[in-house]
Formats: C-alpha cells, sequence, structure tokens
C-alpha cells in the first residue's frame, strides 16, 4: 500500500476515535505502537479531565508521566507488552493525576491494526476505580482483621495494616498513625511507622486535651477534625515546632468508639502539602474508624479466650489444651521421644486438709521444679488434669530413663503447703513416641494408662506402657464388645436432667443422658462407656439410640396433651461429621412428629480441631432445619472466639469443673469471662453442675440466668420426669 494510502487510513482512524470521544465519557488515549517510545496520538476531553493534564502536555509523550512512587513497574511492564502484541487485556495500576495525586486506574488495551497488521496503534480505555479500590480495602480490612486475630497476630501489626492501607490512597509522603487514649488520659502510640520516629516519641505519653492536635480534639468531641493547615490553626500551637520539622502541612483525626459509644483512640493522617478532604475521604475514613474498633474489640476478646484456651489460671502452667495442640505440632517432625504422665498422691491429701488452692499450689511448686531440669529446655511441660502433668519431649530413646531421673531427684526436697512440708512419691507413666507410633490420642490414651499401673505401686514409680499387658485396655475393649450388644438388648437407658431458671426454679428444658447398668460387668460410668464407644466406632449407635428414646418421649408427651418442652442431645465429633448425620436427624423428627424447635444439639469444643469450616456448614444446615446448637463443657477445650463468630450456636454451657471452683478468684474471673462473652454475642450462658445455694446466687450476680446441677435435680428416669 502506498505510503499516503496508509498514512489516509491512519488519519481516517484516529479522526473516528477524536469523534467517538467527545461522547465518550470514559477516558482513552491511542498510542502508536509503532516507534520504541510509544508516543500518545490521542486524548480524549474525559482522559485530560481524570488525570488534570493540558493537550499539550500529553500528546507526543509516553504515558510515563502518570506514574509515581506507589506504581507497580511490573504491572507497567504488562501493559507496555500487551500495547506492542495482538493481545488485548485489563490491567488495575496506580497512576497519578498532575497535582500528585495517585489514583486507581483500570486500563483496557485494545490493538488497532492498519494494512493487515503492518501498522498498529493501541487504544487505552481508562477509568478511575477509587470509589471501587477503596470499598474492597474497608472489605480486605475487615477479613484480614478476623483472620489475623484468629492467627494470633499482633494487635499493633494489625493496625500498621491499616494505616498502609490508608496511605495508599493519598499524596506520597502521607503518614497516618493510630493513638490509644489510656485510663490516665494520655496518648498511647500503637500503629504508624511511617510517622518519623521522633515525633511518635513526643506525642507518646502526651496528655490527650482538647487542644492537643486534631486527635486531641477529635478524642474529646467523638467527630472528625480537620486542620487545614497545621502551621496557622490553634490546635497545633504545642507542637508548631515539631510540625515545621517534619514538613506536615494538614492533619485529619477521627475517633474510633467502644461498643458503648465512648472515644477510645484516633485515627490521624498527616499530609506534607494543604490538602482538603473531598466528601469521599470523610466516607471512607468514617467507615475505617468502626473496622479499627472491631479490631480493637475482638483483639482484646481473643486475648481473654486465649488465656482461658491455653493456660491453666490457678498455677500459670500450660494447660491440656496448649499441650495436645503441641503434640500435633511435635509430632510432624517425625522424630522419637516420650510422652509422660506425672502425679503425685499426695495431692488429694492436701486437696482434701486445705482444699483446692492449696492442691494448685502444690502442681504449680512441681511445675517450677520440673521446669529446671537440664532436658526441660526443650521440653513441654503442662497441666493435664487436676492432679497430672503430662510431658511431652523429643529425644534419642536411651536419653529417656536420665531425664525421669532427674525430674524424680528434682522433688527429694521436701515441698511446703501451708503447713505441711511434703516428701512426695512421684508417679510416672511412660508413652514412647516412634516412628511406628505417632497418633496423638492413641499416645495420650497409652501414657495414661501407664500412670494408672504405675499409681498401684508403692514409692517413687515408673512404668512404660506395654501394649500386651495392659488390662485397662482389655477391659474398654470388653465393654466396647459388650455395648453392640447392650444396644440391643435395651440396657442403654435415657434419663433426663432439667435446666432450671434460677431465679424461678421453674424448668425450661431438659438434657438426655445415657446410662448404662449391665447384667455382665455391672453399673459402667458415663465417662467410660462413651469414650470406649468412641474410640470403637459405636458412637453414633448409642447416640442415635437416645435420639430415638427422646423422640418417643416427646411423641408420648405430645399424644398426652402434655406441655412439651426442649431436650438438648449431646452429639460427638465423630456423629456430627458423619454424611447422614443430618438427614438421617430430619427424617426421624419427621417419623415422629416432633417440632425441629424441641430438639438441641450439644457440641463439644473438640469439633473445632476437626474442620471448623466444615461444621459451619453442618450447623448452617442444622439452623435452617430448625435445630438449635449448643456449645458443651465450654473453657475445657478449643476455646476460641472463632469457634463462636463462626458457628450458628446459642447456648455456651459453662463446664462444671470452673462452677465447682467459683469460691477460688482465678477461677470466678473465668466464669465472669465466659458470661460476658456469651452476652456479647448474644448467646445464652448456661452453669452445670450446680450444686449449691452459694453457686446459684453468685452466677446470678454475674448475669447466667440458666444452671443445671443436683441443686435442683438429679438425672432422672424419662418417667419419672414426666411427673415433673
Amino acid at each position: 500500500m502506498p505510503n499516503n494510502k496508509i498514512e489516509k487510513e491512519k488519519y481516517i482512524i484516529i479522526d473516528w476515535l477524536s469523534r467517538l470521544g467527545v461522547e465518550f465519557q470514559t477516558g482513552f488515549v491511542v498510542v502508536n505502537s509503532e516507534q520504541e517510545d510509544q508516543p500518545i496520538l490521542y486524548a480524549n476531553n474525559a482522559f485530560y479531565e481524570m488525570t488534570g493534564y493540558s493537550e499539550e502536555e500529553v500528546l507526543g509523550k509516553n504515558g510515563r508521566f502518570l506514574h509515581g512512587e506507589k506504581t507497580d513497574k511490573i504491572v507497567s511492564e504488562k501493559i507496555r507488552e500487551s500495547s506492542i502484541s495482538d493481545k488485548a487485556g485489563t490491567f488495575e495500576i496506580v497512576n497519578y493525576q498532575k497535582d500528585e495525586k495517585p489514583f486507581w486506574n483500570e486500563i483496557t488495551v485494545q490493538p488497532i491494526s492498519v494494512e493487515g497488521g503492518k501498522h498498529r496503534y493501541t487504544l487505552m480505555l481508562m477509568k478511575n476505580i477509587d470509589d471501587r479500590k477503596r470499598e474492597e480495602a474497608l472489605i480486605q480490612l475487615q477479613q484480614e482483621a478476623y483472620t489475623g486475630i484468629e492467627k494470633g497476630y499482633m494487635l499493633n501489626s494489625l493496625l500498621e495494616n491499616v494505616c498502609r492501607i490508608i496511605e495508599s490512597f493519598f499524596k506520597d509522603g502521607t503518614t497516618c498513625t493510630i493513638l490509644f487514649i489510656d485510663e490516665k488520659n494520655r496518648f498511647r502510640d500503637v500503629a504508624g511507622k511511617s510517622m518519623p520516629k521522633k515525633f511518635r516519641n513526643h506525642i507518646n505519653g502526651q496528655e490527650a486535651r482538647p487542644n492537643s492536635g486534631s486527635c486531641g480534639a477529635a478524642f474529646h468531641s467523638g467527630q472528625s477534625v480537620i486542620a487545614e493547615n497545621m502551621l496557622e490553626d490553634d490546635l497545633w500551637t504545642e507542637y508548631r515546632d515539631l510540625v515545621i520539622e517534619h514538613g506536615f502541612k494538614s492533619s485529619w483525626s477521627v475517633p474510633f468508639l467502644d461498643k458503648d459509644g465512648n472515644a477510645i483512640g484516633t485515627l490521624g493522617i498527616y499530609f506534607p502539602s494543604i490538602t482538603k478532604p473531598e466528601e469521599k475521604d470523610y466516607n471512607f475514613l468514617e467507615r475505617i474508624a468502626p473496622t479499627i474498633s472491631l479490631t480493637v474489640k475482638y483483639s482484646r476478646q481473643q486475648e481473654e479466650m486465649l488465656k482461658l484456651a491455653y493456660m491453666d489460671r490457678a498455677t500459670g502452667l500450660r494447660n491440656r489444651n496448649y499441650f495436645m495442640i503441641e503434640l500435633a505440632s511435635l509430632l510432624e517432625e517425625n522424630k522419637e521421644g516420650m510422652i509422660a504422665f506425672l502425679s503425685v498422691d499426695e495431692y488429694f491429701k492436701v486437696v482434701d486438709q486445705y482444699g483446692h488452692r492449696a492442691g494448685d499450689q502444690l502442681i504449680q511448686e512441681i511445675g517450677k521444679r520440673f521446669s529446671m531440669a537440664t532436658s526441660s529446655r526443650e521440653a513441654l511441660i503442662a497441666r493435664f488434669s487436676d492432679s497430672t502433668l503430662a510431658l511431652v519431649s523429643l529425644m534419642p530413646l536411651d536419653q529417656i530413663p536420665d531425664y525421669l531421673e532427674e525430674l524424680s531427684k528434682l522433688l527429694t526436697e521436701p515441698i511446703t503447703v501451708r503447713d505441711m512440708e511434703l516428701f512426695l512419691s512421684l508417679k510416672t507413666g511412660v508413652s514412647i513416641i516412634t516412628a511406628m507410633q505417632q497418633d496423638v490420642e492413641e499416645l495420650i490414651r497409652h501414657a495414661d494408662s501407664a500412670l494408672s499401673k504405675a499409681k498401684l505401686l508403692a514409692g517413687d514409680s515408673i512404668c512404660y506402657y506395654e501394649n500386651e499387658h495392659d488390662e485397662y485396655m482389655m477391659r474398654n475393649l470388653r465393654i466396647a464388645n459388650e455395648l453392640s450388644a447392650a444396644l440391643r438388648r435395651d440396657e442403654i437407658k435415657v434419663h433426663l436432667q432439667p435446666k432450671v431458671d434460677m431465679q424461678t426454679g421453674k424448668i425450661l428444658s431438659f438434657e438426655a443422658l445415657a446410662r448404662w447398668n449391665s447384667p455382665e460387668l455391672g453399673n459402667i460410668a458415663p465417662d467410660v462407656f462413651i469414650p470406649a464407644a468412641e474410640k470403637n466406632g459405636k458412637i453414633r449407635m448409642l447416640e442415635q439410640n437416645v435420639l430415638n428414646r427422646v423422640l418417643e418421649w416427646l411423641q408420648k408427651r405430645k399424644q398426652q396433651d402434655q406441655e412439651l418442652m426442649q431436650v438438648a442431645i449431646n452429639i460427638s465429633a465423630d456423629h456430627f461429621f458423619h454424611h447422614s448425620f443430618v438427614p438421617n436427624l430430619v427424617d426421624m423428627t419427621e417419623r415422629y412428629g416432633i417440632d425441629r424447635r424441641l430438639i438441641q444439639l450439644e457440641i463439644t469444643e473438640r469439633i473445632g480441631f476437626v474442620d471448623i469450616e466444615a461444621a459451619r456448614k453442618i450447623f448452617k444446615q442444622l439452623t435452617n432445619y430448625g435445630f438449635t446448637s449448643s456449645v458443651d463443657d465450654f473453657g475445657t477445650g478449643y476455646s476460641s472466639l472463632s469457634y463462636l463468630q463462626k458457628l450458628p450456636v446459642s447456648e455456651v454451657k459453662i463446664d462444671r469443673s470452673f462452677i465447682s471452683k467459683m469460691h477460688e478468684r482465678d477461677t470466678l474471673a473465668i466464669v465472669r469471662t465466659i458470661i460476658q462473652l456469651a452476652e456479647n454475642l448474644g448467646l445464652t450462658s448456661v452453669a452445670e453442675g450446680v450444686e449449691t445455694e452459694e453457686q446459684k446466687e453468685q452466677l446470678l450476680k454475674l448475669g447466667c440466668r440458666i444452671g443445671q446441677g443436683y441443686y435442683f435435680y438429679r438425672p432422672m428416669p424419662m418417667d419419672d420426669a414426666n411427673i415433673l
């Protein structure tokens, strides 16, 4: 094609785009992709308005004049590669307006060919997507706050992320800080890495007065405060020299509030040039403030929950929950070692004579001495139960006897508790960790079994688990074998224990409890046959039996026009996650003609270890069908704020081990925390194991209205429950 024909075709295309650009609301430019520097041949008015540049400043230039500090060079290179290829693409990149203000630009690259592709142009459609990006940032901040809290990130780390995201939407050199105001009405620096350290150090600890900068004013007024010119604004008189030294010109401050609407801190933004907020800036910051409030609130609650979840408050030692989590993590290293369960006979004598607090002091001192052992530097020691310490250590097997001997020697000196000088008899049960034995539950069971043997021997004793001689394991196996026959022979009965309004004494609902009196084995305690059923795959059969009995009882009451009250049924993790659980439950309630709201499912915290997301989906199904759910034995297992946030449960049952020790200050604090957390999350709290008038009154003062325990009613046969 002759040159004049090519030029004419180019002219026609550009003229057409020019006329199109007059009406086109989206900014666009036409780039000459034939030239190395890819100059802009044409830009429409929308582009000039979006960027603030004039035609003289744009035409013939490469688009690099839109770049700045926040521009992603990798994305920029991808745009360039797309413009010189035949492939269209859409990209998001930070560009800069003429006044140096950054904005998010969505660029759609569309090649235009002339004469069969020999001569190319590139059409670049551009759209300011700041509003969308700010919406995405708000959602991102909320998500990262929740996930960060659940992962255990520090609060200041989460708030630094807030500052970083805010700064990304404003001019280069803009800095953001977050300040708390403490109980002494003083600023406490929490986040703001980009702020000069000298400025942060100067402000930290200063009294937060109404005229102490824009942050002091915002805190006291409870409203956003804008200091357009910090060099002239009276709010900054006290800190004028500091402002001049660091080159700040404008400051915006937004307070964030607690649940009662009181300011607890401020978000401050500082600009290197005079900057007046636009309406969208106001909206953005006003919406970020509640996110900061929620982050602070849930982080503090999670701190309390982590203490509850991972620490034995009475002794300061790690608790069973922490031990189990860390043990699972250690086993992933695939190294050999041991788990030891350690107990002293004298514990129960101390408790009988002086009470549980003295017993706690004894366990605390034993734990302290064990931590002094040379090999304990690499070991984890935790309180596994009231009287038992658990220890796990990865070490060569031939070093285990020496380590255990060292632990024993640490107790040769007596321990004084109150006026008793105690010489202790240490009982130790050991389970060996090998490449062949890496199962957490099995190792724990083996150590516990070995400890039971050690307790039968006089004086200090150490027993290693030996599978072929474990008579206790054989008894459990026999119980499991008898269980199937017992279910068929109708030996498993269901007793009901009322849940009571502790103010009025009115029965509100019941809990169904399995009871087994075997002709062969005698009366088997639930804490024996239920774990046996779980370990041997018979727990679903057992729980189905309980559910059938409950539905039959409700159906009979319905037929006799008796009052129907909700019945709670305990469901194991294995049963809960079985694919047939929900369909079977729905079918059974339909078959008996029972309103699903009358069935409450009590789930222990252990399901949080299995699969929290799968659990959430199952709970959602149950809720949609009309069933209600309760967290049983709360505080003893997977105590986590995420558990309560993610799962649509309606009730939290405070474990009886806490209720029985409410006379102790630390335990009382735990109970108070659980009740308050339940109230904050809109959940009902139920106290298990209430046995005295004093416990009842204390719980009512703490705000817990519903109780269950021997003080009100013992578990009773279903026929006896009919006459209540």
